[in-house]
């Protein structure tokens, strides 16, 4: 029998989800040259100390709707271990769209702060 989520898992499934699209964006940004999937994965973990540690049954499906949003572009590039990777790299209304994200987020964030006082 399945046990029942609690609100604060659901709570913390539903930020986790809008705060990674957000943070793939900026990942990617950083990289002029692209990165590709593992490399996202990778500084995900790293730069958040496990907080958005993803596997790829979750990066894959949201580097796909980024690139159907058109935030995203995807290029090949030869891989001396095997096949092409895709490397994926920010289009300029991406760009656009991460700086709105920022704001956006700073604005909550300080918000919120208040509220904890």
């Amino acid at each position: 029998m399945k046990k029942a989520q609690s609100f604060e898992d659901g709570w913390k499934r539903e930020m986790r989800r809008g705060l990674l699209q957000y943070a793939v964006l900026a990942i990617v940004r950083t990289y002029e040259n692209g990165i590709h999937g593992y490399g996202i994965a990778r500084d995900l973990n790293e730069k958040t100390d496990g907080l958005l540690e993803v596997k790829e049954g979750t990066l894959y499906p949201i580097l796909h709707r980024l690139r159907k949003e058109r935030l995203l572009n995807v290029r090949k590039e030869k891989s001396d271990a095997g096949p092409q990777r895709k490397v994926y790299v920010l289009t300029g209304e991406g760009d656009r769209v991460y700086r709105e994200l920022s704001v956006i987020l700073g604005d909550y964030f300080e918000k919120l702060e208040v509220l904890r006082e």
